[in-house]
């Protein structure tokens, strides 16, 4: 009776020392970062037997389980998804009263109460915990927007929550958005700027040292019209990331803008008061030498304006831009001159220069022009064969050169054939810059020489077979090594191409070409030594009729070999930002080429005379002026360009010029074949007017015995010159 007795109140001692155990937990709400790992408090002051234990971990509000412990285990299989892998027991510590559950890669839903419930048999224990609040990465920028005068110096605040530690930053990027361009780039404690976009290298930095106290506010030096808008600071951890905007607004004009504005106001009323100056005194009857200084200075004063304006632009353009557009301006003036009305009052030395040198000239410093900017961004670009385009290069300088000699000697066709070639060459070396373009530009060398020979070709049966103009060693020679050089040089250029970009092709292509070419030459060139004088003998109506048909030809193959080149442009640069601008320039230099073939004309209409003139003159001038004055002003208000490429422009309104300028050339031939014909028409009927008279006077009168037939005898011995030149 006693043992029993004794038993019950071991018994009951145990079971109350058991009851008297509480699970606890925080004594207040966790406040967590998002993205951290937590640990959820709950223990017991002693240890409890794994025997029949179980501690289950459940969120309040969705009743979600966040992780069971049963039989002596975690049971990770119970757990909800959004717990599942996230939410782990310390196994080691479950033995000793600890039931703490270790939550990782916190998420915004996890705030909230978990409850955990620890049980055996049939008691139970639980404790809460809250998480009360989790934070987001704070990033914080500017509270006003920036206000900046282009050329300053301003700083874009971006800074973050000094809670958070500067080695658990991953990246911080700062991005233009209205750009959407990499301006200044921060990895893994350490700064990029070789990742900046190109217009930000050199002109955007951190603050080294205010790095470690969170501080990533970005110095952006040189402030230009493109930067206006906003900047995005972007910061990334290995959890989280966050992000400030920060405003630029308010672009002022730099003093380098204020007078691009000043030089297109003046060009506009240098060129107005000119040419009214030059309407008044012809009106008045002025004497000429005031006439033509007011017209030197209408040709010289407003392109030199524009020149300095557009070389001022260079600090809102880009490189080729107003390398082209300066040099346009500047060397216009020496076609204004060509193109002038009163050419002739002019030294004869001075004319006999201009005529043929001008449009060579004018397209050689533009041609050089391109050339030299094209191959510099080629060079900083660091794109692949560069001793592709600087072989290129050379050579095209070296065409050019052979172009304005050949037309110093007044050798039209080799100097303007030499221009196609140089024209080919560019479209080369303007292909470069895209790869997928240059892959197939070893193509050119191939396709564009043989319809330029054609060309050539056509014009020499032309002049040598239906004009009648003697042969000479020297032009056959010349045109001879011409040929020689153009089908050889596409050959080896295609070999070339080929051999440094690894390119399978099958290079008899070319080769068969070249000998095409060398072969259709030989034939023409025999053809006129040994059939000329036949050819030369036959009527002049059907000489005048091969002439034209000659003409005709010669012009289709221009026009097929300038939509050859424009083709090969927008195919393989369609997407390139600077296809338009290439494109007017392959075209005004194909214009050019073309107008290079044909003399000056020495008569033409004076009212189209003088409105293409003015129009080169004043209206360019004027286009010009308020297009880049335009461009500016709307640069300044919304902070990025209107036009992306001043070039098409500036470029398609010089092509209008040249085209009336072309215009007016066939306007001449046509003048002068006309007047040729009505010479012809005269002289017949005046050969045949004093062939009666001759017949009146020498034949003496008929017997009477002879009959009709016989006195129209003598006339029929007579030669009658029907074959002059049309």
């Amino acid at each position: 009776m006693c043992f029993c007795v004794f038993l019950f109140f071991v018994l009951l001692l145990t079971v109350g020392h058991e009851a008297g155990v509480h699970v606890q937990g925080p004594s207040a709400p966790l406040v967590v970062q998002l993205g951290d790992t937590v640990m959820l408090p709950c223990y017991t002051q002693g240890p409890l037997p794994l025997e029949g234990l179980r501690v289950e971990w459940r969120k309040k509000d969705s009743e979600s389980v966040v992780n069971i412990f049963q039989h002596g285990e975690s049971r990770p299989d119970l757990q909800s998804p959004s717990f599942r892998g996230r939410a782990h027991f310390f196994p080691d510590e479950v033995s000793k009263g600890n039931f703490s559950i270790l939550l990782k890669n916190l998420e915004k839903s996890d705030s909230g109460v978990y409850k955990c419930t620890v049980s055996r048999y049939k008691e139970s224990m639980e404790t809460e915990v809250e998480i009360k609040n989790i934070e987001r990465l704070v990033v914080t920028g500017a509270d006003r927007a920036v206000v900046a005068s282009v050329g300053e110096e301003v700083i874009l605040n971006c800074s973050i929550d000094s809670h958070l530690p500067a080695n658990r930053i991953e990246q911080v990027a700062w991005r233009h958005m209205d750009r959407d361009v990499l301006v200044l780039l921060f990895q893994d404690n350490e700064t990029f700027p070789e990742s900046s976009h190109k217009s930000y290298q050199g002109r955007a930095e951190f603050f080294l040292t205010e790095i470690p106290k969170g501080n990533f506010s970005l110095k952006l030096k040189n402030v230009k019209m493109e930067d206006k808008g906003g900047f995005m600071c972007e910061v990334h951890t290995r959890e989280q990331s966050g992000h400030t905007i920060v405003l630029l607004q308010r672009v002022g004009f730099s003093v380098f803008n204020i007078l691009v504005l000043v030089l297109c106001i003046a060009t506009l009323l240098l060129a107005v008061a000119l040419c009214v100056s030059i309407l008044i005194q012809q009106r008045k009857k002025a004497s000429s030498e005031i006439v033509m200084r007011i017209h030197a200075s209408l040709i010289l004063c407003p392109n030199v304006c524009m020149c300095a304006a557009f070389i001022l632009w260079s600090t809102e353009g880009f490189l080729i831009e107003v390398i082209t557009c300066s040099t346009i301006s500047l060397i216009r003036p020496l076609l204004l001159i060509k193109t002038h009305p009163y050419l002739s009052r002019f030294p004869d030395r001075f004319q006999k220069a201009v005529k043929p040198l001008a449009v060579p000239v004018y397209h050689f410093v533009i041609a050089i022009a391109v050339c030299s900017g094209t191959f510099d961004e080629i060079r900083q670009t660091g794109t692949e064969f560069g001793h592709i385009a600087t072989m290129m290069v050379c050579l095209g300088v070296v065409i050019f050169i052979g172009a304005v000699i050949l037309a110093g000697f007044g050798f039209t066709i080799p100097a303007a054939m030499c221009l196609e070639a140089g024209n080919c060459a560019l479209l080369c070396l303007v292909l470069r810059q895209n790869k997928e373009g240059f892959d197939t530009s070893f193509q050119i060398p191939t396709v564009l020489p043989s319809v330029g020979l054609g060309i050539m070709m056509v014009l020499v049966l032309q002049e040598y077979g239906f004009e009648g103009k003697p042969l000479r060693c020297l032009p056959i020679a010349l045109l001879t090594v011409m040929v020689v050089v153009f089908s050889m040089g596409g050959t080896a250029a295609c070999v070339f191409f080929i051999a440094a970009l690894r390119i399978t092709f099958k290079v008899w292509i070319p080769s068969l070409t070249s000998a095409i070419h060398l072969i259709a030459w030989t034939v023409l060139i025999m053809v006129l030594s040994r059939y000329r004088l036949h050819i030369q003998g036959c009527c002049s109506q059907c000489r005048g009729k091969a002439y034209l048909c000659c003409t005709i030809i010669a012009a289709v193959l221009l026009i097929i070999y300038g939509a050859l080149s424009l083709h090969y442009l927008s195919k393989y640069m369609e997407n390139h930002k600077d296809c338009g601008g290439y494109t007017a320039l392959i075209a005004l230099l194909h214009l050019l080429a073309s107008t290079a073939f044909l003399k000056h004309p020495n008569v033409l209409p004076y009212l189209p005379h003088m409105l293409v003139y003015m129009f080169g003159a004043v209206g360019l001038t004027l286009i010009n002026s308020v297009a880049l004055a335009t461009e500016l002003k709307l640069k300044a208000g919304k902070g990025v360009r209107t036009t992306k490429d001043l070039r098409v422009t500036v470029l398609s309104c010089e092509m209008v010029f040249v085209s009336g300028w072309l215009g007016l050339e066939l306007c001449g031939v046509w003048m002068r074949t006309r007047n040729r014909i009505k010479l012809n028409v005269e002289d017949q009927r005046a050969g045949e007017t004093q062939e009666m008279v001759d017949v009146c006077d020498v034949v003496p009168d008929p017997p009477e015995k002879t009959t009709r037939q016989e006195l129209a005898a003598p006339s029929q011995n007579h030669t009658y010159n029907f074959c002059k030149i049309i």
